[in-house]
């Protein structure tokens, strides 16, 4: 015969208790008094649930506060870049309206090269040819120089 597992001990049977008669106002007012149980709970429940969100709403609220003056800061920074940036700008244009122009510079090209300065003579030079000439007149009246002072004549340094 095959063998039954075993099977943990019996506990001794409940005596019976004898609830008092149930009567209909009995069972009303454990119904209302369950119900006013269930809604106290609730309640509690709610009023909790009340608390956390306020909670939440408050937590919230300071880090938007927090979060929008951190932009208005940022803002304000940038404004105060975007104002030092055009007033840079402003003045480089300032500055560009003082500077010559294409046109300007044409003109200047053209006196330059009408001039051509650097057939310019220093006075130095000039007084040198101005002696040397005077100096080739009164040889032709008084005679001829030595060789020594023709040389040092016309060693005068030429502006090319």
């Amino acid at each position: 015969m095959p063998e039954l597992p075993e099977q943990p001990p019996r506990a001794p049977p409940e005596p019976k208790v004898a609830f008092p008669e149930v009567t209909p106002a009995v069972e009303q007012i454990n119904i209302v008094s369950a119900r006013l149980r269930m809604s106290e709970e609730r309640n509690a429940e709610m009023g909790k649930k009340l608390l956390l969100m306020e909670q939440n709403m408050l937590s919230n609220n300071k880090k938007a506060m927090n979060e929008i003056k951190s932009l208005q800061d940022e803002m304000n920074e940038l404004k105060r870049t975007f104002k030092a940036v055009e007033d840079k700008i402003i003045t480089i244009i300032k500055e560009l309206r003082l500077t010559a122009r294409k046109e300007d510079i044409d003109v200047m090209k053209r006196y330059v090269e009408l001039w051509n300065p650097a057939t310019f003579v220093r006075s130095e030079q000039v007084e040198r040819i101005v002696e040397e000439k005077m100096g080739k007149h009164e040889e032709h009246e008084h005679g001829g120089a030595s060789t020594e002072e023709q040389v040092e004549r016309h060693s005068y340094d030429s502006p090319s």
